[in-house]
């Protein structure tokens, strides 16, 4: 009897330990709750779960806190990061199938500055969104006037009112506050072309490996039937 007991309470051990194993909790950074980038994120996450057989949740975060709580394990990953992020992070898996492909974009509400490259932006008061590194290895190496903010919303007031040239982020997140304050932020513009083209990717702790060639297959067949798109053009 004790050992039938034994035996029972080893395979519900494993079957927790499996259970919780399939669960991940993941970092989301830049987008706000609400918006249309917070709801084509979350059916992405939703439909990439449902293929992977993983239960994903997300946490939203600034950049820097979700960084610290990644490498504390309170997350199990970062749902979209560019390359070269987590370095200091041993063993951190970057899922190689790019989870977004984004134009990094100047905006601004002035009419006279050209762009030509992160170089063109040299004279300009520059804001960011606190924590995007891909912003600061661009500029910092030539730049002295580069300044984080905490929000999309405040970076677009700022310049709005002149305070500084451009704010530097993606349309994904930015158009919906630029579509839903029109009056507040009508002298916003993007400015064409891109400062870059740039490919985000889910990173995840070491100890989820299996999950992560999970989570690749799931995304490569998305892309693959077209729900990809379907999902990331909003409808």
């Amino acid at each position: 009897m004790k050992t039938i007991l034994a035996i029972a309470l080893i395979f519900l051990g494993v079957s927790s330990f499996s259970t919780h194993a399939e669960d991940l909790t993941i970092a989301l950074v830049g987008v706000q709750e609400n918006t249309p980038g917070y709801k084509i994120t979350q059916s992405l996450i939703n439909e990439v779960g449902k293929r992977s057989k993983i239960k994903i949740s997300f946490e939203i975060l600034p950049a820097k806190r979700a960084l610290l709580h990644l490498k504390n394990g309170k997350v199990d990953g970062d749902w979209v990061r560019v390359d070269g992020f987590g370095q200091d992070i041993p063993g951190l898996i970057k899922i190689m199938e790019p989870t977004a492909s984004h134009p990094y974009t100047a905006y601004s509400a002035r009419d006279d500055i050209k762009i030509d490259g992160w170089r063109s932006l040299e004279n300009f008061k520059v804001l960011y969104l606190r924590g995007w590194k891909v912003v600061e290895l661009n500029l910092k190496p030539f730049h002295n006037d580069l300044v984080p903010v905490d929000s999309v919303e405040s970076g677009l007031k700022v310049i709005s009112l002149g305070r500084a040239d451009v704010f530097v982020n993606i349309p994904f997140i930015v158009a919906s506050f630029l579509e839903n304050n029109m009056g507040e932020f009508s002298k916003v513009k993007a400015l064409h072309p891109p400062l870059d083209y740039l490919h985000v990717h889910t990173y995840l702790l070491p100890q989820h490996a299996a999950l992560a060639v999970r989570i690749e297959n799931a995304l490569k067949s998305m892309k693959a039937d077209g729900i990809y798109d379907l999902i990331m053009s909003g409808q």
